[in-house]
């Protein structure tokens, strides 16, 4: 599908074409499947090997709402193996995307009404244009970056939307966001496999607090950040005074 708009996300007032709708309505079908085995498969891990399978449900909610980088972490930290880490956390962030891409991209053409995505859609939407501006000078290659990096605001969805915004063809969005989900993954598996044998070599008590530690240095982060960026402020302000 070919972004009309490319410089610009106000695209409400164009419309979609008839092989782009059949495009989005095959996407979402094939998110759903995908969703539906996905689900079959983490169940019957829980009810085959309880312990501690049955919590995969946390490490769900974790990916959604914190990310890959405190998903990742508090499964190792707890003794998921890695190809349930990978089967979890890879699959999650690409059936959001195949389910929720074709929402957004009908809402720009003002295919569905704005509220029947919600606010949460709509906070993910405001996000990718937002950071469209960081992307957009790399092209593909930033995009895969962006997806690359291990938290909940660079996810596939948005990183998805923010292709789009891009005027990146379908085909290269996808690429660049599946692959670059999917590498993200496997890397902090390896990560924190690693981080997860050195701390036992030293107490093998110490490894069920690798997400706090992990949560504590991206709080520390955010705020360093944050204060970089409140001081950067302050400072350019008091240039043009």
């Amino acid at each position: 599908m070919t972004n009309p708009h490319q410089n610009t996300p106000k695209v409400e007032h164009s419309s979609l074409t008839d092989a782009d709708q059949l495009m989005l309505s095959r996407m979402t079908r094939m998110g759903w499947g995908l969703c539906a085995v996905w689900v079959a498969t983490l169940v019957i891990w829980a009810i085959i090997q309880p312990d501690p399978y049955a919590q995969g449900w946390r490490l769900v909610l974790e990916l959604l709402f914190a990310g890959r980088l405190v998903n990742i972490a508090d499964g190792m930290g707890n003794g998921f193996s890695q190809i349930y880490l990978f089967i979890q956390s890879a699959p999650q962030d690409i059936i959001l995307l195949l389910i929720f891409y074709p929402l957004i991209i009908r809402a720009y053409h003002g295919a569905v009404r704005r509220k029947l995505i919600g606010n949460t859609i709509n906070r993910l939407r405001k996000s990718a244009e937002r950071r469209k501006h960081i992307v957009e000078p790399f092209g593909a290659m930033g995009l895969w970056i962006f997806v690359f990096f291990p938290f909940w605001s660079t996810g596939s969805l948005v990183g998805g939307v923010v292709g789009y915004l891009m005027g990146l063809r379908t085909w290269v969005t996808f690429t660049s966001v599946f692959t670059g989900h999917i590498i993200s993954v496997v890397s902090l598996i390896w990560f924190f496999d690693a981080m997860t044998h050195l701390l036992e070599t030293f107490n093998q008590g110490i490894v069920q607090f690798l997400p706090l530690f992990v949560i504590g240095a991206l709080i520390a982060g955010t705020l360093l950040i944050r204060l970089i960026r409140k001081t950067t402020s302050i400072i350019r302000h008091n240039d043009s005074d």
